[in-house]
């Protein structure tokens, strides 16, 4: 429930913060309350997808590589239908805005990767290190 309520009020307020830009620039004076509502359920959808990839409740034994993409495959068609469903997709250039979006998934996942490639490493060579030295003092004691 933590990371529920976390992931909730993370992405709402980053929602909100896009929606009251996207007013701003086009000029839009109000935000009904109904479509606020279908936003926050929308949004909590997704925040529960995070969650049940991420945490060990549903799929206990799977690494970050494996959750991560399954969570970007998942989120992805959840916010296809949400997109969908809201009627944002209308207009012209549709398949366009679609590569668009497709891409931009596929940029963020690969930058996930690399984040966590290279985070995996730092903490390696830092764990290595800690080893060898334990290894060394052990050593010097024995030795001793």
């Amino acid at each position: 429930m933590i990371w529920f309520r976390n992931g909730t009020a993370f992405c709402v307020t980053w929602f909100l913060i896009l929606l009251l830009a996207h007013h701003y620039f086009l000029k839009i004076q109000t935000i009904s309350t109904k479509r606020l509502i279908y936003f926050l359920l929308w949004l909590s959808g997704g925040v529960l997808i995070f969650d049940l990839c991420f945490t060990r409740l549903v799929i206990r034994r799977w690494g970050f590589t494996k959750r991560l993409t399954l969570f970007m495959g998942a989120v992805s068609f959840y916010e296809c239908f949400g997109v969908c469903s809201f009627n944002l997709s209308a207009g012209e250039g549709t398949i366009g805005r679609w590569l668009i979006f497709a891409a931009i998934v596929f940029i963020l996942y690969l930058a996930s990767i690399a984040i966590y490639q290279s985070y995996s490493k730092k903490q390696g060579s830092i764990y290595t290190q800690a080893l060898r030295q334990y290894q060394q003092d052990h050593t010097d004691l024995l030795g001793k």
